[in-house]
């Protein structure tokens, strides 16, 4: 009879055992949103589709409601969507906290721009990319096209897709940034995607 494993070696083995299904489970849910993401998202603003509405996808606002670079990137998508009459009208979402507003410094930036104000609707309630979906359906968006970088489409799309809209994603341009924030948004983006597969699986999309 052979003697069994130390204790700690088992545990050991137990413990490796779980992260190699982790690992197999994040990079799995990873390359079924990118392929699914693939053949929802055009190349550029020239290729998308007429659609009703964008949907903007907030991000990080300075003060005087000046966008990030990567917002003002999103924002200058949208503006073109519009302008060549590719999206009507223009849904600005993210995060509002006190005076801090993001769909508020959405809609001033176009605004400036000549996009009328009849034509952006803001989505104060975006704090996370699940609820601006949710809130996007609840509007009547349900023909959309989605505007945010091609690293946050398959989440966006994936979701918008469960909050029942039929989404064509369009990229907008990456901000210029070093390799470690490349490399901390690559991790930070792969675990949230296979985060949010099973957030959907157990509570759907909020």
């Amino acid at each position: 009879m052979r003697d069994r494993p130390p204790p700690r070696r088992r545990w050991l083995r137990w413990l490796g055992a779980v992260a190699l299904l982790g690992l197999a489970y994040v990079a799995g849910t990873n390359l079924f949103l990118i392929a699914s993401a693939r053949a929802a998202t055009v190349a550029s603003v020239d290729e998308a589709p007429a659609r009703p509405y964008a949907i903007v996808l907030g991000n990080r606002v300075f003060p005087g409601d000046v966008p990030c670079q990567e917002l003002a990137a999103r924002l200058e998508t949208a503006l073109a969507l519009y302008k060549m009459g590719r999206a009507q009208k223009l849904i600005v979402s993210g995060q509002v906290l006190g005076e801090y507003s993001e769909p508020r410094a959405m809609a001033a930036w176009l605004a400036a721009r000549g996009v009328n104000a009849a034509d952006v609707i803001l989505d104060p309630g975006g704090h996370r990319t699940a609820a601006t979906m949710a809130g996007a359906a609840a509007l009547g968006a349900r023909p959309a096209l989605v505007v945010t970088q091609a690293y946050h489409l398959p989440r966006s799309l994936f979701l918008a897709r469960h909050a029942g809209i039929d989404a064509v994603g369009v990229p907008a341009p990456p901000r210029a940034t070093g390799v470690f924030n490349v490399v901390r948004g690559f991790l930070r983006e792969t675990s949230a995607r296979a985060e949010i597969v099973v957030e959907v699986a157990l509570r759907g999309v909020r």
